[in-house]
């Protein structure tokens, strides 16, 4: 399954925001933002630092301590797939590191 089926963009009612929800797996029903998203320079083994924050807007009754790595690199594939959409190609592998609010 690609990772373009996992999720799908939600404006907000005043259409103000774009926001992302995630359609399957342990997190479906989760709605969330992306912040600041920034990519360093390349380092020496071929990957970019990719430093990104987010904002879950909607838990969809998920507990909290239920936002682990899983979450985090799947919020990072899909940002790299809305990137890559936008962008063309994107030099891969890439690592991430996050910040949340």
């Amino acid at each position: 399954m690609s990772i373009r089926d996992k999720y799908v963009f939600i404006t907000t009612r005043n259409e103000d925001m774009q926001c992302v929800g995630i359609k399957e797996g342990p997190f479906a029903g989760v709605v969330y933002k992306y912040g600041k998203v920034s990519v360093g320079e390349e380092k020496s083994n071929g990957t970019l630092p990719f430093r990104f924050e987010y904002d879950i807007l909607d838990s969809n009754l998920v507990p909290r301590e239920s936002f682990n790595n899983e979450f985090f690199e799947l919020i990072g594939d899909i940002l790299v797939d809305i990137i890559d959409r936008q962008e063309g190609d994107i030099v891969e592998p890439i690592n991430r590191e996050n910040s949340s609010h």
